[in-house]
């Protein structure tokens, strides 16, 4: 009866997590958000490029701060292999300006308030938020996906996994 219980449990919860996992070929799910600007970015603007985002629980965490300033450090490096950078959270698009000229940031940072696109992109679960990032190819397809690792390193693996 117990280990009933519990597997009914396991199964609810899992029922209410994130969509189904994001499959390496499949087509990216489309994003239509603020930034700390409050201009709209949509991954449909950047066919022909490759698009790196990162998802993270909140601004000016302690672990959001190193992963922000990892990206700001890969940036260029980013950049010249032509990847557009976006860094994603639930936060208002005011506390991200504060975070952005904080930590004088050149990429931009996209607010998911209803977390919607942080669900489809496997960030947001039943037990909170994670630390994931997501490589899209210049066709729209999810190239590379990382959240094994320290979030701080998920730049530097996409610079090595780039054409």
């Amino acid at each position: 009866m117990y280990k009933r219980s519990l597997a009914f449990l396991a199964l609810f919860f899992i029922s209410l997590g994130a969509e189904e996992p994001l499959i390496l070929g499949d087509d990216a799910p489309e994003f239509y958000l603020p930034d700390q600007e409050g201009f709209f970015h949509s991954l449909r603007h950047h066919r022909g490029q490759y698009v790196l985002l990162f998802f993270y629980p909140r601004d000016f965490s302690p672990f959001s701060k190193r992963t922000v300033k990892a990206f700001e450090r890969a940036y260029q490096d980013l950049k010249a292999k032509n990847v557009v950078i976006y860094g994603i959270s639930d936060d208002a698009t005011d506390r991200h300006l504060n975070f952005h000229e904080t930590f004088r940031l050149t990429y931009d940072l996209l607010s998911d308030k209803d977390e919607g696109i942080s669900k489809k992109y496997g960030a947001r679960g039943v037990f909170g938020k994670k630390f994931v990032s997501c490589l899209i190819g210049p066709d729209g397809r999810v190239f590379r996906t990382y959240e094994n690792k320290t979030a701080a390193a998920h730049p530097f693996l996409a610079l090595a996994d780039l054409p």
